[in-house]
């Protein structure tokens, strides 16, 4: 697991990003999010990131994708992972999968398989803020407070109005900034 989260780590910092996830609307997109002001702002830019996220430029893939969040909603997780393995085979190059996979992962309290998945994820789309705050959160579970508070920085500085990770973030940096009593 901890070598999972080291490496998490290093491509959240280094990752390039992919030639799929270049769309010149989602820098744009991400320079207004990482300016935005109030919530309402920050939910529609999320809105707007996700949905292009969403598109995987292949109509199967986003019928499956669409089918496992039904699945995922109705709590037939069995059903959601072969859907969302079947994506993964089909496309591997697709950011969102790995992400969706992650987050069913932990949902199933498999973290080092959700843990693998957002590795891949943050190598294929490292502006995924998403995809950090759960990395953080596995770490953070996990009792790696570096690594969790890197990731949840990252993830703040990409979307500001995720208020939970950030003061999450900021109790993290109290907890390990905090000098020992001399």
């Amino acid at each position: 697991m901890r070598n999972l989260l080291l490496a998490l780590a290093f491509v959240a910092a280094a990752g390039p990003v992919c030639a799929d996830q270049k769309d010149p609307q989602l820098a744009r997109l991400f320079n207004q999010l990482a300016a935005v002001r109030t919530m309402p702002e920050a939910v529609d830019l999320e809105t707007q990131i996700t949905a292009l996220w969403l598109k995987s430029g292949s109509d199967t893939v986003d019928v499956l994708m669409a089918r496992a969040a039904s699945a995922v909603e109705a709590q037939d997780l069995a059903t959601a992972k072969k859907l969302l393995d079947s994506v993964v085979e089909m496309k591997p190059d697709y950011a969102e999968v790995w992400f969706r996979r992650a987050e069913l992962f932990a949902a199933m309290d498999s973290q080092d398989e959700a843990a693998a998945d957002l590795a891949r994820a943050l190598e294929l789309e490292p502006r995924h803020f998403k995809a950090l705050a759960l990395a953080g959160r596995i770490a953070d579970g996990a009792g790696d407070k570096r690594a969790a508070l890197d990731a949840y920085r990252r993830a703040v500085a990409l979307n500001p109005m995720m208020e939970a990770i950030a003061r999450r973030a900021g109790q993290l940096t109290i907890e390990l900034e905090r000098k020992p009593p001399t």
